[in-house]
């Protein structure tokens, strides 16, 4: 984050107002309104980061607000972060006054998904042997692909980073993702990452890839999103008991590499950046991507073109991917992400007063732009998954996992994410990109979980136990 030192203030609140909910929490402090800007119950405490001017200064003071239970434009985790949209208090689910905005917002979203869940299918990175493969190093489609999209993105970081126009947008960005570790720590985003790797060799998939599975019809895929909506609705539950034992009692002096050495954030990215495309190229010219297709049972066809081909390079379809970035940015102010839809989708229940007061977590991430723009994202994603499949006539030919491990994996995985902050998406594509501390111990932590689970399983020879049909056991 370009001009920003190390020291990220220590934020409190005692109050909270759901964005576009119909109740509000009357104990919330102010609210402030800053140009284009609204950030819920503020109560800041702490010095601010040194930024490049006192407009910038500001800003930021009126963007770290409550990020323990501000409404969130988060895709990581339980701590809920700032409100971005220009709105005023008599604003309410129903009636926004900027609805034609939001509903731009939406659409944007919803094609990003579309987009994601093409590259995705195209990739054939969601395809649960590719997952369980990748595990015991016999696939290679799953790095490739998360190592292209983690550098396009953070390549769009550092152009960000560094233009006048959008430097002020890039450090909202990078504020809205480091909020979310509010009260994670080093054991939570580390255990929690080993669960959800765990809970992905399990059902051969993560939050997001699951998404393209269900719009491919893989086997049983139904089933990991039941598990994954089941997993979020029993964290959500008793999300605040599990907080109030594992947040940190010491406040991180600094949240990301650059901070920690007090460089610009493109002195650190840039470098980094070359390194991975440096391990992408090597892994694409020594390890070609029909090896990785022979191994999941695909071929290409020669007369295919680039609408009906069967697969794509990895490396091509993870490098769009991570180009998604940038709308995302522009206009929902937050990075990719996707584990936060699944706890909107199962907090529509808590209406009232009563039941928002008794489960706080599902409440607040029960409506508002900052919430559904990635549920919208969800679904455009299988949207883009089934058209995908359609176009290579894939649809249902992949076999997947058996129905009860696709439905423990779901749960696992979303329990996962939830503890850790962040899934594969917001860790691996944002957290990383954006050189966040705890981002660098989820991910190694994801793949040590994925890896154990799957040379485990490899052992007792349940790690190529699939099948070809919904509903098989």
């Amino acid at each position: 984050m370009d001009g920003i030192e190390n020291r990220i203030m220590q934020v409190r609140s005692r109050g909270t107002r759901t964005l576009g909910c119909e109740t509000e929490n009357k104990m919330a402090d102010h609210s402030v309104l800053n140009g284009n800007n609204k950030v819920s119950d503020v109560n800041c405490h702490g010095s601010l980061p040194s930024l490049t001017s006192e407009k910038d200064k500001r800003i930021m003071s009126n963007k770290v607000g409550d990020i323990t239970k501000s409404p969130s434009l988060s895709s990581h985790d339980s701590c809920t972060k700032l409100t971005i949209d220009k709105l005023d208090d008599s604003n309410t689910c129903c009636t926004s006054k900027s609805m034609g905005w939001d509903v731009l917002k939406l659409v944007i979203s919803f094609a990003c998904g579309v987009v994601f869940g093409m590259m995705f299918t195209k990739g054939r990175v969601f395809e649960p042997k590719a997952i369980r493969n990748q595990m015991v190093f016999e696939n290679f489609i799953m790095l490739k692909m998360f190592l292209s999209a983690v550098f396009t993105g953070q390549l769009i970081f550092c152009v960000l980073s560094i233009l006048p126009q959008t430097k002020q947008l890039f450090q909202e960005a990078v504020l809205e993702y480091i909020a979310c570790f509010n009260s994670k720590g080093i054991i939570t985003s580390g255990i929690g990452a080993i669960v959800l790797g765990a809970g992905m060799t399990l059902a051969g998939a993560c939050p997001g890839m699951v998404l393209a599975q269900v719009g491919s019809w893989v086997p049983n895929s139904i089933f990991t999103f039941l598990g994954c909506l089941i997993g979020a609705l029993t964290y959500g539950l008793i999300a605040p008991l599990i907080e109030r034992f594992t947040k940190p009692t010491k406040v991180f002096k600094s949240h990301t590499v650059n901070q920690t050495l007090k460089w610009p954030f493109i002195a650190v990215a840039l470098p980094m950046s070359i390194m991975l495309f440096v391990g992408i190229f090597l892994l694409e010219y020594f390890w070609d991507y029909t090896k990785d297709l022979e191994n999941i049972g695909r071929e290409l066809q020669p007369y295919d073109n680039i609408i009906t081909s069967v697969a794509w390079r990895p490396s091509v379809a993870g490098g769009i991917i991570g180009i998604l970035q940038l709308p995302l940015i522009f206009t929902v102010h937050d990075t990719m992400g996707g584990s936060t839809s699944y706890v909107t989708m199962v907090s529509q229940w808590v209406i009232t007063q009563k039941l928002q007061e008794m489960f706080p977590y599902l409440a607040k991430k029960r409506c508002g732009i900052g919430n559904w723009w990635q549920v919208v994202y969800v679904w455009g994603a299988i949207l883009g998954a089934c058209l995908a499949s359609i176009a290579s006539d894939t649809m249902a030919t992949s076999n997947g996992v058996t129905l009860p491990t696709a439905l423990f994996g779901g749960v696992l995985m979303l329990w996962g994410a939830r503890f850790a902050a962040g899934c594969t998406s917001g860790h691996g594509l944002s957290g990383m990109g954006l050189l966040a501390w705890l981002s660098f111990i989820a991910v190694p932590g994801m793949f040590a979980g994925g890896i154990i689970t799957a040379f485990s399983m490899q052992a007792t020879g349940a790690l190529d136990d699939y099948v070809s049909s919904t509903l098989d056991t």
